[in-house]
């Protein structure tokens, strides 16, 4: 079963030589500072690549100094939350660079233990997995995916689920990383969004799960993948991944120069 691409064209770039040469400038101008080792995952934007393109590859810079064959991308389903987590259940996802294989023997297993199903309705049309997936493509492309869309996002949705893939994924970090797809607030202006944002990259860097979890209660911080952000915080305290780093924040007004109502990206790494 195939996943076919439904925003190439759109999100980014049909033309697979035009996809290929923006996705390299952009990791050319990634440029990181700082040295993260032993990377757990990153969290990256996933809007429209002439808005978030920039951000996400500095994420996606941070990746390559990983040898890893395996993927687990956590993505919020935008248009329907009728369920808790959804399996990308085929087995492979196209894009206009080729084909992305799916982990099935993990997808098989993860449905038997964990009872994980798919809603093929939300994989179908969400977007917010996909456009992660030509950055994976550049920058490991022989990698093995396990997509995972959130429907309800919530703090116990997000431990639920990391417990499942802490105890899943405990003996094969050495060869795994994890992908949270997230943008950052909507539609403030951007004085209000940088100020939201900010608190949101504070309690991540401080990797204080019981702050983001009440900022989020009380509206202090947004993100349309805060259910992936606290996943992987879960994660790592699990694993005892201490260092998190906010690697690039922008927001759109910086493109289309409307700074009245911009959406806000970040990429940010964890590592030891």
């Amino acid at each position: 079963m195939i996943r076919n691409p439904v925003v190439a064209g759109s999100f980014y770039p049909g033309d697979s030589s035009i996809l290929t040469n923006m996705i390299t400038d952009y990791l050319q101008k990634a440029i990181i500072r700082e040295e993260q080792g032993d990377i757990l995952g990153v969290i990256s934007p996933h809007a429209g690549f002439v808005y978030s393109g920039q951000c996400a590859a500095f994420s996606f810079n941070a990746l390559k100094k990983k040898d890893f064959d395996l993927a687990v991308i956590i993505a919020p389903s935008h248009r329907f939350a009728d369920f808790d987590f959804s399996l990308g259940d085929y087995d492979e996802y196209l894009t206009p660079l080729g084909g992305v294989k799916v982990a099935k023997d993990i997808i098989n297993d993860l449905k038997v233990r964990y009872k994980m199903e798919t809603s093929y309705y939300a994989n179908n049309i969400e977007h917010s997995l996909e456009v992660q997936l030509p950055f994976l493509q550049q920058v490991k492309p022989n990698a093995k995916i396990v997509p995972i869309l959130l429907g309800e996002q919530n703090p116990e949705n997000s431990r639920r689920l990391s417990s499942i893939l802490a105890e899943y994924f405990k003996d094969r970090l050495d060869n795994t990383v994890f992908i949270i797809s997230s943008d950052q607030s909507h539609y403030y202006d951007s004085e209000i969004a940088t100020e939201m944002d900010t608190k949101l990259a504070k309690n991540l860097e401080n990797l204080d799960i019981i702050e983001m979890e009440n900022n989020m209660k009380l509206g202090n911080v947004e993100a349309c993948g805060i259910g992936g952000i606290l996943t992987l915080m879960n994660l790592a305290k699990e694993f005892n991944y201490s260092k998190i780093k906010n690697l690039d924040y922008r927001n759109s007004g910086e493109v289309s120069g409307d700074y009245k109502q911009v959406v806000g990206y970040l990429s940010s790494c964890v590592y030891k």
